[in-house]
């Protein structure tokens, strides 16, 4: 069976598969975009979406149920000591997470993944029987009909929340008042609550989703109704318009625009938080974050003048794909930026120096460090690659003596910088 979607909505070949009890593989494409639903008797029961971009361990980090350092460290030990067992096994076992937490988070992902595609309103879809062997141990098994009534009464429910939050980079800010009655005043449930805390003036709605243990549709649900009720309102100007490197002023908008510490800026102005207006000159880093940045942008620049590198039709984005990829794993990673072939850690740092480390950022900071690590690793082995891998190994080594030296950060420190990227090195070659 096959077709196309805007002739046979994703629902109605759904509702067709599910009426036959059938087994095999659903593979729909669209632009460059290609996903496979692996069905069951008429259920679905996996996604190569989930497969490819939402591994376990991510998984649970991104629903706010394991650590990012903690989800590493567990990784290294797979690796390691305990290489004969899954991600999942070491968690039951050690007690960190039970199995119906871990089988409940993949069926909440793989219902995401689902309503995503009902979004589509053309590409292609094919159905290909298949044996139940062939599709593999099911990750959990989703019945078809509810699915499509849920994901009709959403999209029904996306036309109205557009007109409201129209794109996910917008910026919302709370119009809380005293902080000493704002809470008394105002009836949330505990959900709504945990989204409006996310309200800093700072962070874009994306942003607040990634930090949210909740689906993208409901989070978006409770900002809508945010905005209705004139809880929150949207911030016109971007917060996060930072200054060029080497200047040490920062502009009034990534600082909260407010000299009194009016609550209006965000849940850190309620708190009766007043940030600084200025950097500290000289004081190295204010994290590891930042520091790891700076030592892939000097990299990058360092092995695109080598002589015997040649450079593909790509390269001069190649930091910009790398990290658009990476942020669909490291999705709380979102204060960091990348422009063509620099990332830009600058939204972070001043967050750091605007409020310090605040455990609102914690999950940022941990995210971003993570990514930051596994950026550096794909562009060491693009430039081994591309330039060869002894002279890119040459500078790294030049480089990585350089910033040792005057390497300092103000936040979690110390941080084993050179430990770091030695070993990022030793893995990408």
């Amino acid at each position: 069976m096959q077709g196309n979607l805007q002739q046979v909505p994703l629902p109605e070949v759904l509702q067709f598969i599910s009426m036959g009890k059938s087994t095999g593989i659903l593979q729909l494409r669209r632009g460059g975009l290609e996903i496979s639903l692996s069905i069951h008797n008429g259920k679905i029961i996996n996604s190569s979406a989930l497969d490819r971009r939402r591994r376990l361990g991510d998984l649970l980090v991104y629903r706010g149920l394991l650590k990012r350092s903690e989800l590493s460290r567990l990784l290294n030990l797979q690796k390691t000591v305990e290489s004969d067992k899954r991600l999942g096994e070491i968690l039951i076992e050690r007690e960190i997470v039970d199995a119906e937490t871990i089988r409940e988070t993949l069926r909440l992902q793989l219902e995401e993944e689902i309503w995503y595609l009902f979004a589509w309103e053309d590409g292609e879809f094919r159905f290909e029987t298949v044996s139940a062997s062939q599709l593999g141990q099911p990750i959990v098994q989703i019945d078809i009909e509810p699915m499509i009534l849920e994901g009709t009464r959403r999209n029904d429910e996306w036309v109205k929340i557009e007109q409201y939050i129209p794109h996910e980079r917008i910026v919302l800010m709370t119009t809380l008042g005293d902080p000493d009655t704002f809470e008394r005043d105002i009836e949330l449930r505990e959900h709504e609550w945990e989204v409006l805390s996310q309200i800093n003036g700072r962070f874009t709605v994306q942003a607040v989703v990634n930090r949210s243990n909740m689906g993208r549709f409901e989070v978006y649900s409770i900002l809508t109704q945010f905005i209705k009720t004139g809880l929150v309102v949207v911030r016109e100007s971007d917060p996060l318009s930072l200054p060029e490197p080497g200047t040490t002023e920062v502009p009034a908008a990534a600082a909260g625009d407010r000299e009194d510490g009016d609550a209006r800026g965000g849940l850190l102005g309620v708190l009766g938080r007043k940030p600084k207006t200025k950097t500290e000159s000289g004081s190295g880093f204010m994290s590891p974050v930042g520091a790891l940045a700076a030592y892939s942008n000097a990299l990058v620049q360092r092995a695109t003048a080598l002589k015997e590198y040649k450079a593909g039709p790509d390269d001069a984005r190649i930091v910009t794909m790398f990290w658009t990829d990476l942020r669909q794993v490291f999705t709380r990673a979102d204060l960091i930026r990348a422009h063509g072939n620099r990332v830009d850690a600058r939204p972070i740092e001043v967050f750091f120096e605007q409020c310090g480390y605040e455990e609102l950022i914690d999950e940022c900071y941990e995210d971003a460090l993570e990514g930051m690590t596994s950026l550096l690793r794909a562009v060491y082995g693009h430039f081994c690659r591309a330039a060869g891998e002894k002279p890119v190994a040459r500078v790294a080594r030049e480089l990585l003596d350089e910033m040792s030296s005057r390497f300092s950060v103000k936040y979690r420190d110390p941080f084993p910088f050179a430990e770091r990227i030695q070993n990022v090195l030793r893995i990408a070659a």
